[in-house]
């Protein structure tokens, strides 16, 4: 179920009235518990088992880890739960890949090895329930949390359904304590809620869905059709579609759990604009980019070991982020090349440290805009990377990115498609400002108006599947 679609918003209202009217902590709780199960249930049927067995195994280890009367039991309990989760991520989602390396490998060595003919459906979001569980037993065994005695409580806090398919990464330490009692809906809540929801379903079904269909299919399906403005502006609309897709799934999932009267950590914090690309990973996908941070950097040893074992750690990191989001060959090397590009900004942080006249330039408005530049032009070009249908389509696309010729300015992309991108700029801008400039009630119900008349009128037929339900 997907949420631009008219089954979720039969379901959504029935959930919300239901949920609502039940009395007592229990009843609710187990009404928002089934529907959280019915929702990936309507997606992932045949693998509903997957998140129950995730959800007992992790449930279970926290008591025994709180309750082991040795540090040994604790972190056997520990592993155990670590290595379920990550065990069924790598089953369902690295099995393909590592097959067919296999075979390409025995090829190369002389043997005659058959194709796969099999493939794997990956359960609904089990990137992300995974994730949540590993920090949930981690937490608890490093005392952050307590252990979760209620099945129902741990059950809604892996299965909660507006961040259960694409995020973000929701921690115990966010989650937990907003349940000890249901939260009551407060107005400023329903109105945030609204305004989310809205922003999220503007970013989809009005941006992302129709820089698709205009130029970023078209030209990655066949960039030997298209001249190099063509490409360029592919490039473009790609990274603003890929936010928009991703941040409105994730602008919904804040809007619907502040419905319910909880509140989810914001995902984006406009990460286009950026001044360098630790900036950039300290903006976007927030959930993912902290949780790598804590349970993989920081225990590797972060930048306490030196240079070397520094830069290692940051392309171990970087190499598991790429990996996370897909397996396959180009998000290998996606995540390669920011965590080279990291390294790089690091090296040169500390080669210009304590430099009076470096300091001085970086902090100017010239310096910062060409920071911001460079930012742009640098995860643009890993974002293509990873929508490239081939690597000889790839280098095409990389060639017009990286060129300096000046072909066409506008090429043949319809108007639309420098309309839209400048949107997602000005959303930037706008974002930029908040705090300091607060729009009028009466303007932003205006907007939510001509949100629901865009969408109305101009929104695709049919929304096409977000992005981040295949990771």
């Amino acid at each position: 179920m997907v949420f631009a679609t008219k089954a979720f918003w039969v379901f959504l209202p029935t959930v919300l009235v239901l949920y609502h009217v039940a009395r007592g902590r229990t009843h609710k709780y187990r009404i928002l518990l089934v529907a959280s199960w019915f929702f990936y249930a309507w997606l992932s049927p045949q693998y509903l088992w997957v998140i129950l067995l995730c959800t007992t195994i992790d449930y279970v280890a926290g008591i025994k880890i709180e309750d082991a009367a040795t540090d040994r039991g604790r972190r056997r309990w520990l592993a155990l739960s670590v290595a379920a989760n990550l065990g069924l991520l790598v089953a369902f989602k690295y099995t393909a890949f590592a097959y067919d390396n296999a075979v390409s490998l025995a090829r190369l060595c002389g043997a005659d090895v058959r194709d796969r003919v099999w493939d794997v459906l990956l359960p609904l979001g089990i990137s992300f329930h995974t994730f949540q569980g590993i920090s949930y037993t981690i937490d608890v065994y490093r005392g952050h949390v307590r252990a979760v005695r209620g099945a129902i409580d741990y059950a809604l806090f892996v299965a909660f359904f507006p961040q259960l398919a694409a995020g973000p990464v929701v921690r115990a330490v966010e989650f937990l304590p907003q349940m000890a009692t249901p939260p009551a809906v407060t107005a400023r809540q329903a109105a945030d809620g609204l305004h989310f929801v809205l922003l999220g379903l503007f970013k989809k079904l009005f941006v992302a869905d129709h820089l698709d269909a205009l130029v970023v299919a078209p030209v990655f399906a066949d960039p030997a059709a298209f001249g190099p403005a063509d490409h360029r502006w592919a490039c473009l609309a790609w990274a603003a579609q890929i936010y928009c897709d991703f941040s409105g799934y994730s602008d919904i999932a804040v809007g619907l759990a502040k419905w319910f009267g909880f509140e989810l950590p914001r995902n984006f914090n406009l990460p286009y604009l950026a001044t360098s690309v630790p900036d950039f990973w300290r903006r976007w996908h927030l959930s993912l980019s902290t949780w790598l941070r804590d349970y993989l950097y920081f225990p590797l040893g972060g930048s306490r070991g030196g240079a070397l074992a520094t830069y290692r750690n940051l392309m171990v990191v970087f190499v598991a982020c790429g990996l996370w989001h897909g397996a396959t060959w180009p998000w290998l090397v996606y995540g390669l090349w920011n965590g080279v590009l990291m390294c790089l900004h690091r090296a040169w942080d500390h080669g210009l440290a304590g430099v009076p006249w470096a300091a001085a330039v970086r902090a100017t408005w010239a310096w910062r805009l060409l920071a911001w530049a460079a930012t742009l032009w640098l995860t643009t070009a890993g974002l293509v990377l990873v929508r490239m249908t081939s690597w000889e389509s790839g280098a095409v696309l990389a060639r017009s990115w990286c060129g300096l010729d000046l072909y066409a300015a506008a090429g043949s992309v319809p108007v639309w498609v420098p309309a839209l991108v400048a949107l997602v700029a000005l959303g930037h801008v706008i974002g930029g400002l908040r705090g300091r400039v607060e729009l009028p009630s009466a303007a932003r119900a205006v907007a939510y108006v001509g949100i629901v008349v865009l969408l109305v009128a101009l929104g695709p037929a049919a929304g096409r599947p977000f992005i981040y339900f295949v990771f």
